[in-house]
């Protein structure tokens, strides 16, 4: 149920949404993929899970930069890689939202 917490938040406010995306892309951007330009929470969830799953699917090196850059540690990888990066992303986050 993490993923529908998270959609949530990013869908109760515009502003917390550009954090958690700009946040993302950085990380994405900095691992050596394309930025998600999407410009709702559930399009931006749904067009990086399909990067990422394909991604996985093709054993992209550039995940493991990702993972790393991102700080996504072993234990938040227990119900999914996905799953856990999109969950080490929120946490990074919302500190400095106060959320």
């Amino acid at each position: 149920m993490e993923l529908v917490r998270i959609q949530e938040k990013l869908e109760s406010k515009h502003h917390i949404f550009m954090v958690y995306r700009n946040q993302v892309n950085k990380d994405l951007e900095r691992s050596g993929f394309e930025a998600i330009h999407e410009n709702k929470p559930q399009e931006f969830l749904e067009a990086l899970f399909k990067l990422l799953s394909e991604a996985i699917e093709d054993e992209d090196p550039k995940l493991q930069q990702l993972y790393y850059l991102a700080d996504v540690q072993e234990k938040n990888l227990e119900h999914g890689i996905v799953l856990g990066f999109l969950s080490r992303e929120w946490i990074k986050i919302k500190y400095r939202l106060n959320q």
